[in-house]
């Protein structure tokens, strides 16, 4: 291995080590570990919004689709995440709108739908929900990283997944502070490395029109020995898929990922409603050359590696194409970005797991013990170890390739939360019983619907997750303004306050700690 792989290597660990002492002296209470304190300010904000989004499922699997299927990935994969980021101010800024608001994503359902449960059944359920499916998410990123550790060093994928638990611990254990400015680090080697690797491809094949002739003409199969390829085929819009199950696929990763948990948990951490909708904005501007060179590297590896090695699955296109046919420093630059993508995704859905165990499951149930800041940071800081170990330990046989396990997740999440979220926060009367409805119905029928192998599971679940969801509304009470008050209006009430103290259990601070210009001005 060149030695500037180690150099590389060595100086992103040395910044991990630091990122992650300076932010756990930074958290002085559970809001800093779990939300970073509500304070987080837009350039953090872009940078962990960008490296969350760039995962390995993007960074390797968005480029092993591409190979596998032609530009169908680019109308599954990439046109949905931008879809979904389009849309994503618009719940950013219902949700960073209260002036208390929640510090998990189970939590806000909780507010918004069972305000006056002493232990809420619904904030439980959410949570386990999310702790099934950012297990997954953390699987996968430890399945990235040992294919890019193994490809780079030689160590066998089966130990090289372990090393992947010392980053995890360095950049999980200081909590969403720690997170967000690893993060933003991880953003910056991810485009620039990326564009190091997009070079050294449109170098070695000649350049866009090359890669389009090359791959255009190919019918070279997958992998060395395999069925050939229709001619053409990986120019058809619908490639290898379909369009109805490429229609799933870009709805999974449209409409499901918009409402995904991890990203609510990203718009309840900036300062004010503002700074959430900036926020969302710019990443999409910094997403934009980061898509461009990840498809000109999926199309320009079919272009110079026509089929791949026996046994090696298209997750292992890039390690394999960027030592191949880049110079070494090139290639310690894009590795390294595979590396950060994948510790910038899994950093963050450690998090969002072990709060959904310790925070909205644990602390639900024994409601009537007290826990002060210092003592449950240390038990989620526990809760984050041990489940770190545990996706590695899963990771040793991982079951799927990695953009299609994204989907999956995605897909299951839409359907079980895409009405709660976007009806709770736009309608008033969206209440208690249609929550419960939409979110059992939507993820029941998905899981029926992927079992049976319908081709669109995401718009059966959530097709069956709306209509029991309205029929559950309009039989029911309409809820208390308690539950909905913070998101519709600018002051609230001293009840709806009073409710949000106690869901957090703080106390009421002092009359003249907030004044209501202060308040206004937060929400502009």
């Amino acid at each position: 291995m060149s030695i500037y792989y180690y150099v590389v290597f060595g100086g992103y660990l040395l910044f991990l080590a630091w990122t992650c002492m300076k932010s756990m002296r930074q958290v002085e209470s559970l809001s800093d570990f779990t939300s970073g304190g509500h304070r987080m300010g837009l350039l953090l904000g872009i940078g962990t919004t960008v490296a969350t989004w760039v995962s390995v499922a993007s960074v390797m699997g968005v480029p092993g689709y591409l190979y596998r299927t032609g530009i169908a990935a680019i109308i599954g994969w990439v046109a949905g995440w931008f879809l979904a980021t389009a849309i994503m101010p618009l719940l950013a800024y219902k949700i960073r709108r209260p002036e208390l608001p929640a510090r998990t994503f189970p939590e806000f359902i909780r507010m918004r739908f069972e305000p006056f449960q002493k232990v809420s059944s619904l904030q439980i359920l959410v949570a386990v929900l999310m702790f099934v499916g950012y297990f997954i998410f953390c699987h996968l990123q430890v399945v990235g990283f040992g294919i890019v550790f193994n490809t780079i060093t030689g160590v066998p994928y089966e130990y090289a997944i372990f090393a992947f638990l010392v980053l995890l611990m360095l950049t999980s254990l200081g909590g969403f502070w720690s997170v967000a400015a690893t993060d933003t680090l991880n953003a910056s080697l991810i485009l620039i490395g990326l564009a190091f690797g997009t070079g050294a491809i449109l170098y070695a094949t000649g350049g866009v029109g090359a890669i389009l002739e090359s791959v255009a003409q190919t019918t070279a199969p997958i992998n060395v020995g395999g069925e050939p390829m229709e001619p053409g085929i990986l120019l058809s819009p619908a490639g290898t898929f379909g369009w109805s199950v490429l229609l799933g696929i870009f709805m999974s990763n449209a409409i499901g990922a918009s409402v995904a948990p991890h990203w609510i948990a990203r718009f309840m951490a900036p300062r004010n409603s503002k700074a959430a909708v900036l926020q969302m904005m710019w990443a999409i501007v910094a997403l934009i050359p980061i898509f461009i060179c990840l498809i000109l590297i999926g199309l320009g590896a079919k272009a110079l590696l026509p089929s791949l090695p026996e046994g090696k699955t298209t997750d292992y296109i890039m390690p394999l194409i960027v030592q191949g046919h880049a110079p070494a420093f090139v290639g310690a630059m894009t590795l390294i970005a595979l590396l950060a993508a994948a510790v910038s995704t899994a950093n963050s859905m450690l998090l969002n797991c072990g709060t959904s165990l310790y925070y909205d499951i644990y602390r639900s149930l024994y409601s009537e013990r007290k826990f002060d800041d210092r003592t449950a940071t240390r038990h989620l800081r526990l809760a984050v170890l041990g489940l770190g170990l545990l996706a590695v330990i899963s990771a040793i046989k991982p079951p799927m390739l990695l953009a299609m396990g994204f989907t999956y997740v995605y897909g299951a999440f839409g359907a079980a939360f895409m009405w709660p979220v976007w009806l709770g926060l736009f309608w008033r009367r969206m209440n208690r019983s249609g929550a419960y409805a939409g979110i059992l119905v939507g993820i029941v029928a998905y899981i029926a619907a992927r079992a049976m192998d319908f081709s669109n599971p995401f718009a059966a679940g959530a097709s069956l997750s709306l209509v029991a969801t309205l029929v559950a509304v309009y039989l029911t009470p309409a809820p208390p303004k308690e539950a909905y008050e913070a998101y519709f209006e600018p002051d609230v009430s001293p009840s709806t306050r009073a409710v949000a103290l106690r869901i957090r259990g703080e106390s009421a601070p002092e009359p003249a700690a907030v004044t209501p210009d202060a308040k206004r001005e937060d929400i502009a």
